[in-house]
């Protein structure tokens, strides 16, 4: 198609690019080899929070019930960081510190001139992985007044995750026949694939066993590659449900057993060791195969939800896929645009678009339109705001093909 119409009408035509560029993401979407990606977004609605009111329930849990030396090294962790650090970047801080404090002749280190041992270290690591585990599990709100969830009292709700699964597999018989669908998360909460099995789709997770299953993904993730109508969901970043026991080894549990019951074994992983941690089992694994995802000869697409591209260790795996050559898979990213000193989306999808080897195979649908191999986006009017960024603007998207606006 000739750019000359632009030069006449521009308005016009954009919302001309525009409603062509949404027939391809449709096309796309009904691609019969899909990989998703989704990250913390999706699960904002159903009451988990995310990262900094995370971080303000865990310092509340911490000064709650937490013990006077465990508060002592919270406090002082918080003097030492940045005032814009997460909850992600304390358990990454106090990784780095105990192995300074393990290497050190009185294995101890020092924090703003306060010296705690490793074991010290260590158990506030577990307070902290705890108290994640704890609030992820049972959820927590503070949009207006803070909602707290309890063992007795849950507030985690699953009905948006299972809207999306009913969209994603409603009106495409050619995609549950045909398609080899794999789920890779970042989150740590069980909700997709507590969805997915709801709603009937069997669900390989690498886990062999009942509800208590033992790390078993050679054989597991086999059967997703043998048999299609098989939902691979690949945890990148661990799972409140996943312990590592010192006796049995990795393992998936139930909640509220007597048995296999401390949440500080919880396997979860912060931001600065993930990519450490992504060279060791059961990660090194769940890398290798979201690696090989990517990697396709054949149409294959990679959709993202609710993921801000934060994660440097899996935007290096998906970039690298991209500059393969022969590489056919395509990126249809639903992202809100964070404009910020120049940046009009985040830095990785910028330069992403712009990328003249591989900017042809990114789409970003945001709040101001569609961006395709360009920063400036198609807009659907001059001054609409579209809401399929979001998991339920996306979800609607999927199940009718509308693009909802905001009002």
């Amino acid at each position: 198609m000739s750019n000359d119409y632009k030069k006449i009408e521009p308005e016009k035509y954009r919302m001309q690019d525009f409603e062509i560029l949404v027939e391809e993401l449709k096309k796309h979407l009904d691609s019969p080899r899909q990989n998703w990606l989704l990250g913390a977004g999706i699960s904002f609605k159903s009451n988990i929070p995310l990262m900094f009111p995370l971080t303000y329930r865990v310092e509340e849990i911490i000064e709650n019930d937490g013990t006077e030396k465990g508060k002592e090294i919270y406090h002082t962790l918080t003097a030492d960081l940045d005032e814009d650090c997460h909850i992600e970047h304390y358990l990454s801080h106090l990784g780095d510190l105990i192995a300074l404090s393990e290497r050190s002749k009185d294995k101890a280190a020092i924090i703003c001139d306060k010296k705690f041992s490793s074991e010290e270290l260590r158990e506030m690591h577990r307070t902290i992985v705890a108290a994640i585990g704890q609030t992820v599990r049972f959820g927590y709100s503070k949009d207006t007044d803070a909602l707290i969830g309890t063992p007795e009292k849950p507030i985690v709700e699953i009905a948006h995750h299972l809207d999306f699964v009913r969209a994603l597999f409603k009106n495409r018989a050619n995609l549950e026949s045909r398609s080899r669908l794999s789920f890779f998360t970042t989150n740590y909460d069980t909700l997709l694939e507590d969805a997915l099995a709801i709603e009937r789709k069997v669900v390989i997770d690498g886990f062999s066993g009942g509800a208590v299953g033992f790390w078993n993904p050679n054989q597991e993730f086999k059967r997703v590659e043998d048999k299609q109508l098989m939902c691979g969901v690949y945890k990148l970043h661990g799972s409140i449900d996943w312990h590592c026991d010192k006796e049995h080894g990795l393992v998936r549990v139930r909640y509220g057993t007597k048995y296999l019951p401390d949440m500080s074994d919880i396997m979860i992983y912060p931001q600065a060791t993930k990519y450490v941690e992504t060279q060791k089992d059961p990660f090194a694994f769940l890398f290798e195969r979201f690696r090989r995802s990517l990697n396709s000869t054949q149409d294959n697409v990679l959709v993202t939800c609710g993921y801000s591209f934060g994660d440097d260790h899996i935007n290096s795996e998906i970039e690298s896929a991209l500059r393969i050559r022969g590489n056919r898979t395509t990126l249809l990213a639903f992202s809100e645009e964070a404009p910020k000193e120049g940046i009009v989306i985040n830095r990785t999808l910028d330069r992403w678009l712009k990328d003249e080897e591989f900017g042809s195979r990114i789409y970003v649908a945001g709040k101001d339109g569609i961006y395709h191999h360009s920063t400036a986006p198609a807009k659907a009017g001059t001054s609409e705001q579209l809401l399929w960024w979001t998991f339920n603007g996306m979800t609607n998207f999927l199940a009718t093909g509308e693009y909802e606006k905001a009002i």
